[in-house]
């Protein structure tokens, strides 16, 4: 159960990261 949270946690959080880069990437081209 904990390392099922963990792993979630973990890919929530890259997630995450992942968005907010490319968002701020897509405002830079603007």
């Amino acid at each position: 159960m904990g390392f099922i949270a963990y792993v979630l946690f973990i890919s929530l959080f890259i997630g995450m990261a992942l968005g907010l880069y490319y968002s701020l990437k897509a405002v830079k081209l603007i």
